[in-house]
């Protein structure tokens, strides 16, 4: 197995989105941009370090005893996830939120993703603190266990002003 390092220009063409990436490296930029390779070799440029993370991680349990604990309190623990969809940077505005509800190991809701167009930071927080208001009168959940920063590029929620 080959073990080279991925080059630097694919690395920087990782942090574009696919339309810019295209426009630069396709016909009318530099040729360098092949559907059959850029797509996935980007996604991993992206994704790289969680990817080995876990290659690593099967590779270490499947050499590891799995033991099994059983934990009654594990199992009726319930939290949220507040998934924001931003570009990486410190000031980069919120593209949309949505969140996850789980219960132990197990997602048992969802609040759908809402679009942020529009809104001024002050808004932003004060629909996180409406939904918070509405899981801990659901579900008991005062704040967010974690917050998840995902690329505007993977919301899914259509109609999304980015894809059209």
């Amino acid at each position: 197995m080959s073990k080279r390092a991925l080059p630097e220009k694919c690395r920087k063409c990782a942090t574009l989105s696919a339309e810019q990436a295209q426009a630069l490296h396709g016909a009318e930029g530099d040729r360098c941009w092949n559907p059959a390779v850029c797509y996935s070799r980007r996604s991993y440029a992206r994704n790289r370090e969680r990817i080995n993370q876990t290659r690593s991680r099967k590779r270490k349990e499947g050499e590891l005893e799995q033991i099994s604990v059983e934990f009654e309190p594990l199992s009726r623990l319930v939290f949220g996830v507040l998934v924001v969809y931003r570009k990486a940077g410190v000031d980069t505005p919120v593209h949309a939120i949505s969140a996850e509800i789980w219960q132990g190991q197990e997602k048992v809701a969802i609040v759908p993703t809402v679009h942020c167009a529009g809104m001024v930071p002050s808004q932003v927080h004060q629909y996180v603190n409406k939904m918070l208001s509405v899981l801990e009168e659901r579900y008991g959940i005062k704040k967010f266990a974690s917050q998840m920063r995902l690329d505007p590029e993977l919301c899914a929620s259509r109609p999304c002003p980015l894809h059209g």
